[in-house]
């Protein structure tokens, strides 16, 4: 029988009921570990729960709001209960919409910073006292955490805040040997940018041509940079980019044509 990376590790996966997310969940069932993994829709739920079903019968789906403490909380006693410690985190829930400064409203500034701010923080809070030493967390920030993009300014700051919290928290943990590293995705072509079996095959095109790989990011592309950050030996706080070489290009948009 061949042995999986992740073999006896309990990994908990936010927002898991469709494209990173769920593409993760799977990897890391694949690779052996216990997957508890959330999101807010419980259809969606079901769906990757038939996935992993597939390759393993370790896994435990939670519905889940990021944002709200005492849901955290409530993830981590089931985790707890059915798995034991906390080897992995990958939070990857979070939220994108595009509107010009003066359009965003405060609420829409609050939300958007309320899950990818507040619900990443909240995992690392409350997995860091139920993570075994040597453990290992990710959280998925953006290109758009290391650069601007016109009419994102709340999801360019909710991001820049993930990145930056993610090196102070693998400061305080590193004596603990935990790695707490920040994953960086290009376009990636998920229902939340309007991939999917449905997608618009111009917009997908657009953004091939924009990167200079000539390909549009995958699910599948960042889960396995996801497992990569999981079983890393000796990198903490860092900013991994997996964009096709978007940011080195260092003027999006101009292959485009």
């Amino acid at each position: 029988m061949n042995m999986g990376k992740l073999d006896n590790k309990v990994a908990i996966v936010t927002g898991a009921t469709s494209g990173i997310g769920r593409e993760t969940a799977i990897l890391l069932a694949k690779e052996g570990a216990s997957v508890v993994f959330t999101g807010r829709n419980q259809d969606a739920g079901k769906e990757t729960a038939e996935m992993i079903a597939k390759y393993s019968t370790k896994s435990l789906f939670i519905s889940h709001e990021v944002a709200d403490e005492d849901n955290w909380i409530e993830v981590i006693k089931k985790t707890k209960d059915h798995f034991g410690l906390i080897d992995i985190l990958v939070n990857n829930a979070g939220q994108f919409f595009l509107k010009p400064v003066l359009e965003t409203t405060l609420d829409d500034f609050n939300q958007i910073c309320s899950v990818n701010i507040d619900g990443t923080w909240l995992g690392m809070k409350h997995c860091l006292k139920e993570m075994n030493d040597g453990g290992s967390i990710v959280n998925v920030s953006s290109l758009m955490g290391q650069m601007g993009l016109p009419e994102a300014s709340g999801y360019c700051a909710s991001k820049g805040a993930v990145t930056t919290m993610t090196k102070a928290a693998a400061i305080e943990v590193a004596h603990r040997n935990i790695k707490i590293n920040a994953l960086h995705p290009g376009v990636v072509w998920t229902p939340m940018v309007g991939g999917g079996d449905e997608g618009d095959d111009g917009l997908k095109g657009f953004f091939e041509l924009e990167t200079p790989l000539r390909e549009v990011g995958l699910p599948k592309n960042m889960a396995d940079a996801i497992l990569f950050l999981c079983t890393t030996e000796y990198l903490t706080g860092s900013d991994l980019n997996v964009d096709g070489g978007r940011l080195a290009d260092g003027a999006m948009g101009s292959n485009a044509t």
